[in-house]
């Protein structure tokens, strides 16, 4: 089989595994893109506001139309942002309308929230638990000053201490999943983090786990001076960590992007294939939560060349370094938006295969 024929083998590959109905609709939504944060390496856009009653209906009949289309028996809502806590009126007034949605449909529900963690109260608490979001994911940028470097409030201000003290109240059946942003000037911290983080979870009795993961660059290629970029760390130590998260067993997705049933939703309905990174710049949109219709997914959807850019980045990956590659599909294909936009880059473990299994071997081993 030469090139060209296993380039069209895998487009046809690609398209089918994305596109197959699913048992899971997965729908990232962000009830604003505003912070009270200012981290130096974040895309939101700051000052939005929050979503309308209108952009909420149109969030509830695209669930609905998802779950129709892929046959699905699971829908699962991850609330994001910007500081989703800051818009808890979107997430107390969409949440039950699309618990009874997935019950009417004889679905699942599951929810999510990835938040900064500042803004947790007893009372906040008390609404997600109302709202069944059961995961929490906090990110932390190290211990004391040097997570206050980075992840300060809007016009400066320390925020570690209250983010440490706030985790307690994250109790049962709340999951809290504290995420190591692990970068070359924090990189000796991530095992004291660790340490702070579990002794936090142990004295209030929480069900928290904590994994590391590197900061990458984000901006797109042109964009040198992106501060994204000023943090930036694409050493092994990190990737290899047995907690990581950052070594992918194969599968036929790597994220929401190669996935026609899951998508991200930004404040004023529009979509996109990267709720990470692209949501709340319309550029990177591909439809809006009004219109967009997956079984007729390109027909509905206002750019139909980005949403069939990022299906297409599903493994095999076409192009022959990736077809030479022995990691391949281990690695999932790498970061779809990193590929089409920014700079591709290889897991660390590549060049050091020695490194990788030893790392392997530590995690099946603390299992």
């Amino acid at each position: 089989m030469n090139y060209d024929e296993r380039e069209a083998f895998g487009l046809q590959r690609r398209l089918s595994c994305a596109t197959a109905p699913r048992g899971e609709v997965a729908i990232t939504i962000c009830p604003t893109l505003a912070c009270n944060f200012e981290c130096p390496y974040c895309f939101a856009t700051r000052g939005r506001g929050k979503m309308s009653p209108e952009v909420q209906d149109d969030a509830v009949a695209l669930a609905a139309r998802m779950i129709d289309a892929a046959h699905a028996k699971k829908l699962t809502i991850t609330w994001f942002g910007g500081e989703p806590l800051m818009a808890t009126d979107v997430i107390e007034s969409l949440s039950p309308r699309l618990i009874s949605l997935a019950e009417a449909r004889g679905c699942e529900y599951a929810a999510w929230i990835f938040t900064n963690g500042y803004l947790l109260s007893e009372d906040v608490v008390d609404l997600l638990l109302r709202c069944r979001v059961e995961h929490v994911h906090i990110p932390l940028d190290g211990v004391g000053a040097t997570n206050d470097a980075t992840r300060r409030l809007v016009g400066g201000g320390p925020t570690f201490d209250r983010i440490i003290d706030n985790l307690g109240l994250l109790k049962s059946p709340i999951r809290t999943l504290i995420r190591a942003n692990t970068h070359e000037g924090n990189v000796g911290e991530i095992d004291e983090l660790k340490k702070v983080v579990l002794e936090r979870a142990e004295e209030a009795k929480i069900d928290l786990d904590f994994y590391a993961a590197s900061l990458v660059d984000v901006s797109p290629a042109d964009e040198t001076d992106s501060p994204m970029a000023e943090y930036a760390f694409h050493g092994i130590e990190v990737a290899l960590r047995p907690e990581s998260r950052h070594v992918i067993v194969g599968k036929d997705h790597a994220c929401v992007g190669q996935n026609l049933w899951m998508v991200a939703m930004d404040d004023e309905g529009l979509l996109y294939k990267c709720g990470g990174k692209l949501c709340g710049q319309p550029e990177f949109a591909y439809g809006t939560a009004r219109d967009w219709d997956p079984a007729n997914p390109l027909a509905t959807a206002s750019n139909p060349d980005m949403l069939s850019k990022f299906l297409n980045t599903a493994v095999p990956s076409p192009d022959d370094m990736c077809y030479h590659c022995v990691w391949l599909p281990l690695c999932g294909g790498g970061c779809p938006q990193l590929r089409l936009f920014g700079k591709p880059e290889c897991p660390a473990y590549r060049d050091d295969p020695e490194a990788f299994v030893l790392a392997m071997h530590s995690r099946i081993s603390c299992r």
